[in-house]
């Protein structure tokens, strides 16, 4: 019996699966699909209930973009739940809460240096997706005593946590069984330093080929004047730079995709940024486009794959920095791309405190819970949905500002 390593696949971009039957013409009407997972067991066969639960999640419109998306990681967060049922023989609602136990220990395996392959936080998302997966099988075969939190064959509770929004704090909960691990606490990033980005633009202008040269020179201006994820900057369009290099404004505005939300957003950016674009748009990518798919082919995406054509991939994309971390001697954990979008964030944030004359964090805050227009405003720049997500750059936010303070006062007192 053969035995796959990869449980799931992404269904090809045209991909269409009916959505509900007209009662007025009894036609099938069918919705997009792209990009949606599709789960097997390890020996190939399709995976009945996990693919019933990719279509509860496309239902949700959650996110499918860019190799499926959130859904996606979704589909990653079950696989070991598929295999361990499969290894062991047993259907999902067989499983009993001392083999959920058995389950989610086994995920805190080690590899053969003796190093853990998981971190408690990964394991805690695995077991959470889980709950959330089997609860789902329950409802599917109809065993309402499957999973619950008395007398059920899977004992699980509800936890509770409050978030910040502008009617107050809000209750959510999420999923909890005895099995799962304490969760370690969550490394805060800081944000992307100036002579790392000084050095990544100067390995960028060093590559000897003269169209990676250009593509890279765009992509790391990309990262610091849009903070993009790198989903997002993958996904701009050849079209969106034409328009906004069409505008008479020293900063035009540039349509960029929400990668969480699905939607679009207008960000002020530097004309050079455009004029570079359609200088890597007229003198590379045109030619590159001739020799591979052909130019009746264009897919419109302005960063494309020098070999084939194609939309430059995120995964490709983390390559690339990589890449040009390791040529300047940089460890690649301080010059990521996501690095760059702290450094955004941060700096929307510094320019907002000195124009609404903000004196402290907790002013902030308040501000961003009572104040529609601010609110907006940091909406639109950053794509973040919950305005109390960006609560860590608050802190960086004043920290560079106590900072410079301090440094100008220095630099007045050396004066004096």
């Amino acid at each position: 019996m053969s035995r796959t390593k990869q449980l799931l696949t992404i269904m090809p971009l045209s991909t269409q699966l009916p959505h509900y039957v007209d009662s007025r013409s009894g036609e099938i009407v069918f919705r997009e699909a792209s990009h949606l997972p599709f789960l097997y067991w390890p020996n190939g066969v399709p995976c009945i209930e996990a693919n019933a639960y990719m279509l509860k999640l496309w239902e949700k419109n959650l996110s499918r973009r860019t190799r499926g998306g959130t859904i996606a990681a979704y589909a990653k967060n079950i696989s070991p739940l598929i295999r361990f049922c499969f290894d062991n023989q047993i259907g999902f609602i067989g499983l009993t809460d001392n083999r959920f136990t058995q389950f989610i220990n086994g995920l805190n395996a080690k590899n053969r240096t003796g190093s853990v392959v998981r971190t408690t936080n990964t394991i805690l998302n695995i077991g959470r997706r889980c709950i959330d997966f089997l609860n789902f099988v329950g409802e599917f075969h109809g065993q309402t005593n499957f999973i619950g939190i008395d007398k059920c064959s899977i004992i699980v509770h509800k936890k509770e946590f409050k978030i910040r929004s502008k009617s107050g704090l809000q209750s959510k909960s999420y999923w909890h069984h005895t099995s799962f691990p304490l969760p370690s606490p969550i490394k805060r990033r800081s944000p992307i330093s100036r002579n790392v980005v000084k050095k990544l633009k100067q390995a960028a202008l060093q590559t000897e080929d003269r169209h990676i040269r250009l593509r890279r020179k765009v992509m790391v201006y990309a990262y610091e004047v849009t903070g993009g994820r790198r989903v997002e900057i993958a996904h701009l369009k050849v079209a969106d730079i034409v328009k906004a290099l069409k505008s008479d404004d020293s900063s035009p505005l540039l349509e960029m995709i929400t990668a969480k939300k699905g939607n679009a957003r207008l960000i002020p950016v530097p004309r050079g940024f455009l004029q570079e674009c359609l200088f890597y748009i007229d003198f590379s990518r045109k030619r590159i486009l001739r020799h591979t798919i052909g130019l009746k082919k264009d897919h419109g995406f302005l960063l494309i794959n020098h070999q084939t054509g194609k939309p430059l991939t995120p995964e490709t994309m983390t390559g690339e920095m990589n890449r040009l971390c390791k040529s300047m001697g940089i460890d690649s954990s301080l010059g990521h791309g996501h690095l760059f979008r702290h450094g955004y964030i941060t700096r929307i944030m510094v320019d907002l405190i000195s124009r609404h004359n903000i004196n402290n964090k907790d002013e902030f805050r308040r501000a961003l819970l009572n104040v529609e227009s601010l609110k907006l405003e940091l909406q639109q720049y950053t794509g973040h949905r919950n305005t109390a997500s960006l609560d860590t750059y608050i802190d960086l936010a004043f920290h560079e500002i106590t900072n410079y303070k301090e440094t100008l006062d220095a630099v007045m007192l050396a004066r004096s």
